[in-house]
């Protein structure tokens, strides 16, 4: 009986912890199918562009970064940090220098492809790691108050919303010795809003998409 009691019990909790588990990454390209290699023999550069859409947390963003390269700074090189710290590679440097134009087939001018050149040509590294279309929304969880009839007149009852704040960042990894996008997904972070602290749920949710891709990068999981 007591077996049976245990039994069960590990039952109840695994399936709790798989119902936790959330989709946080989408891929564009199948990371099974690539031929990303990671380890601390291995190294990388790292570089973003400005590109930010912000659909909500606008005054909070505003307050925190006057413009919206720097938000793209300090995400990057957190980011730089991470990926060394992880042992996804065992050197990685930010540098915002490099002009970057996609290394698909979509190259419509000499003067494009000069450029895409130079960029593999000037480094050294095995991977190149472009961060870009940054995306800042919001998530609304539980349900709102009610009006319902009460003595005296209208009222409300409470209600049950939580807030979250949800960073998407886009991320390409290039292999430099095959010029060859290996990896194309979008890491999803979220900073929840406890006691109207606005701009640590944006901080957290920053914090949550860099550690989400690390998680992917090791793993190839797309929920966690």
């Amino acid at each position: 009986m007591e077996v049976s009691k245990w039994l069960i019990a590990g039952i109840v909790v695994v399936q709790l912890l798989v119902s936790c588990e959330v989709v946080r990454i989408s891929e564009n390209s199948n990371y099974k199918d690539s031929k990303f290699v990671f380890g601390p023999n291995k190294t990388a550069v790292l570089f973003g562009d400005d590109t930010v859409l912000i659909s909500e947390f606008s005054k909070t963003f505003n307050k925190k970064y006057k413009q919206k390269k720097d938000f793209v700074k300090q995400y990057d090189s957190l980011c730089a940090v991470t990926l060394k710290q992880e042992n996804i590679f065992g050197d990685i440097k930010y540098d915002k220098s490099f002009e970057f134009i996609s290394n698909d087939q979509v190259i419509v001018t000499q003067d494009q492809q000069k450029k895409v050149d130079s960029l593999f040509t000037n480094t050294s590294a095995d991977y190149l790691i472009r961060i870009y279309d940054h995306e800042i929304t919001n998530s609304i969880q539980g349900n709102p108050g009610m009006g319902m009839a009460m003595s005296g007149g209208m009222g409300m009852t409470a209600g049950t919303q939580s807030e979250s704040c949800i960073i998407k960042s886009h991320f390409q990894i290039y292999d430099v010795k095959s010029r060859k996008k290996v990896l194309d997904f979008i890491s999803k972070g979220n900073g929840s809003v406890m006691f109207f602290a606005f701009e640590k749920a944006l901080t957290d949710a920053i914090i949550s998409s860099i550690k989400n891709s690390a998680i992917y990068l090791k793993t190839g999981k797309l929920k966690f």
